[in-house]
């Protein structure tokens, strides 16, 4: 075989080698986008199904039940292939640990026959059920680090274990966890009102349905991901401390259960505050710790996706690895003779 064609095969083989060293990366970063890292809309609904929702509405001759339930249905129609949905009523089956609809792939015709069946009646136990929303949605963050996570709460009045809900609502913010709230027939605006991120008054039926599907369009996945000049001058105004810090919140939310803000700031003596006693602490099967549900430990979930990653590499690619740098040696001692 003439030099230069040794050399054309040589380079030929060595070309190849690389593709296919970048081709089985581009293959494992899709692999993880599309299993480990997931994406998508994971929805919790905290539906306020208390004694007060049988009233009818002011401006409309329906009851606030009915009402929602109108509005709960017709938000299960749109509901899309990428998005995940729970519904959790504040008076629920002990059985179901309060879940209407649990959190995952909706079944449209299922899930609407439920919400159709469902009645008022009870107390309006919000911080609850709030908490009891935010740890599945934690859970799915916990397999699925991507996505848009959001509890909504649609109410028509003031929460019955308001000490309760004021323990938990600031540990709850704090998770990145996206809360709306929406106030049913209210004299006045809820008290979440200046608390969450959203709140939207809901005077008629027509207002709920449509508080709903706005909310619902908000998902992170069908958004215009566009970026304007707006979006550069905020990244402009942090420094590369706080990019960092806000890279590293990102690829490892905390997802741990829900301690309440008193339990997270314990007193300077060490002691740590408890919810008021004529609140009953949580059972190891209650909604706190629904099936499905474990206190992630250890590594975050970002550090071992990337040791997988590492792994495959290592195990999958070294021989590609090996065969291109005897490739180059061997090119480099035919360029010199």
């Amino acid at each position: 075989m003439r030099p230069n064609s040794y050399q054309s095969l040589l380079h030929g083989f060595g070309s190849l080698a690389l593709r296919s060293i970048v081709f089985a990366c581009t293959m494992i970063a899709v692999g993880l986008a599309n299993t480990s890292l997931g994406f998508g809309d994971y929805i919790v609904v905290v539906l306020d199904d208390s004694g007060s929702m049988r009233e009818i509405m002011r401006s409309v001759r329906i009851t606030k039940i009915d009402a929602a339930k109108r509005a709960l249905e017709q938000v299960i129609q749109q509901v899309d292939g990428e998005t995940q949905l729970g519904i959790l009523l504040l008076n629920g089956s002990p059985a179901t640990n309060h879940w209407l609809v649990p959190l995952g792939p909706v079944s449209k015709i299922d899930a609407a026959e439920k919400v159709n069946q469902l009645g008022p009646g009870g107390g309006t136990p919000l911080g609850f059920a709030m908490r009891t929303g935010t740890e599945q949605l934690l859970a799915a963050r916990s397999k699925h680090i991507y996505g848009t996570y959001r509890l909504v709460v649609v109410t028509d009045g003031e929460a019955s274990d308001r000490l309760l809900l004021e323990d938990y609502l600031p540990d709850i913010l704090s998770r990145g966890i996206i809360v709306d709230a929406i106030g049913v027939d209210m004299q006045a605006n809820h008290s979440l009102a200046t608390h969450v991120h959203s709140y939207r008054r809901a005077d008629d039926s027509d207002a709920l349905e449509n508080a709903l599907i706005s909310i619902m369009a908000e998902g992170g996945t069908n958004q215009d991901q566009s970026t304007s000049d707006a979006d550069f001058e905020l990244l402009n105004a942090f420094n590369d401390v706080d990019v960092k810090e806000i890279i590293g919140a990102l690829s490892s939310p905390n997802n741990k259960e829900i301690l309440g803000a008193r339990r997270m700031n314990a007193g300077g003596d060490g002691t740590i505050s408890v919810p008021p006693a004529n609140i009953q602490p949580p059972q190891p099967n209650s909604p706190f710790h629904a099936p499905g549900y474990s206190s992630p430990t250890g590594s975050s979930g970002s550090g071992s996706i990337l040791g997988n990653m590492l792994a495959t590499v290592c195990t999958c690619l070294l021989p590609l690895i090996v065969a291109f740098f005897v490739v180059m040696a061997l090119l480099g001692k035919s360029t010199k003779k």
